[in-house]
């Protein structure tokens, strides 16, 4: 099986309601969806959509880091060129070399590194999560447990959404914080903690928001708020400073935009910076580097979980293949956000009772919605090798 043919499809997702992150409302998303066929006729897709998506680059005190959306086509088409003519094996060489590691487009690097393991695992018949377990050994679980994103900014909306997610069975909930005074902030977290209850698991998203003082003072105020864990609270080159905060936190730490540099990463687990590793395949540049890091935090006996980026349908299932392949996790996988979309590019499982089961059907087992991505077309297609 050698790829002959790729071709890169421009799109714009519109989200069901804006939501509210450190760096502002998050309104919709743009991507690139990656299709690589091979000379036996299987086509291989992937999910390029770069966080937050604007024409310019994101500066790395931003948080990922990564490639603007145009700058991103452009990276997807030059080095999806590479791949042509190669079998599998030698196109997963190419995307391990300097020449494709393409550390300056992790969500280019991502979708050529999933068009490729789908195209390997269809090669076998099997989900991409049955071909990434194979290779360390294991099963792939059957489902997993998600937790549910808290969109609203405001108090009463927070409260109503997480009361229609509670009744729709899920029992992890994410709220993200920042961008606002921190007695706002904690006046969200108490609203919601007040609804949902004190069984209920609450993990908090700061993306980088505090310093490491304002930090500290909130993750103090949140004592007695029985939080599961927050995300990220300092700048994702602060590693010193989130060790001092992770060292004086009466709640749980978690590094997450942290992780896309390689050598911070490494220094996190040798130093324990962080209770847990929050793995999002997307910024980190593909699965196979996701599932290094994962093997990395379990010799360290360091916690993990898998989350999107707010991708496509194609992203979200990337990620939940990856996590099923993963070991065994007592945390609520970030994976529930298909919902969030007003339509998608493909069909998705949805979670159910907070649980979301994974097709065993060959590649991704999704089935593409043409109409939609038609609807979510944001300019021409691009062929390469035609």
């Amino acid at each position: 099986m050698k790829i002959c043919r790729a071709t890169l499809f421009p799109y714009r997702l519109p989200l069901v309601r804006g939501l509210s992150t450190a760096r502002g409302e998050v309104r919709g998303r743009r991507g690139w969806l990656l299709e690589l066929q091979a000379d036996s006729g299987e086509v291989g897709r992937g999910d390029a959509c770069p966080y937050p998506g604007d024409d310019e680059p994101a500066l790395p005190r931003d948080g990922f880091g990564m490639e603007s959306w145009p700058a991103c086509g452009e990276r997807l088409e030059v080095l999806a060129a590479g791949l042509m003519g190669r079998g599998l094996s030698e196109a997963q060489a190419f995307l391990d070399s300097p020449e494709g590691s393409a550390p300056d487009a992790p969500a280019a690097r991502f979708a050529l590194d999933c068009a490729v393991s789908e195209l390997a695992a269809r090669s076998r018949a099997c989900s991409v999560a049955t071909w990434l377990a194979e290779s360390q050994g294991r099963e792939p679980r059957a489902r997993l447990a998600v937790s549910a994103l808290v969109s609203g900014g405001c108090e009463e909306t927070i409260v109503g959404e997480a009361a229609a997610l509670q009744r729709a069975g899920f029992q992890t909930f994410k709220l993200k914080l920042g961008g606002r005074p921190l007695d706002e902030d904690l006046a969200r977290v108490k609203a919601l903690r007040e609804a949902l209850g004190p069984e209920a698991k609450l993990r908090l998203d700061a993306n980088a928001a505090f310093s490491p003082g304002d930090a500290s003072a909130l993750l103090a105020a949140l004592e007695g708020l029985d939080i599961e864990l927050v995300e990220q609270p300092v700048a994702a080159g602060d590693v010193e400073g989130l060790a001092r905060v992770r060292a004086e936190s009466p709640v749980p730490i978690a590094a997450d935009e942290a992780l896309v540099d390689r050598a911070a990463a490494e220094r996190i687990i040798a130093t324990r910076a962080a209770d847990v590793l929050v793995l999002k395949p997307a910024a980190l540049g593909g699965l196979r580097r996701a599932q290094a890091l994962a093997a990395e935090a379990a010799r360290a006996g360091m916690a993990f979980y898998v989350t999107s980026l707010l991708d496509s349908a194609y992203g979200v299932a990337a990620a939940t293949h990856l996590a099923a392949a993963l070991p065994g996790s007592a945390l609520a996988h970030g994976l529930a956000t298909a919902a969030l979309f007003s339509f998608d590019l493909a069909r998705a499982p949805l979670p159910n009772g907070g649980w979301l089961s994974l097709s065993t059907a060959p590649g991704w087992g999704l089935e593409a919605d043409s109409a939609a991505t038609d609807r979510a077309r944001a300019g021409a297609a691009i062929e390469v090798g035609a």
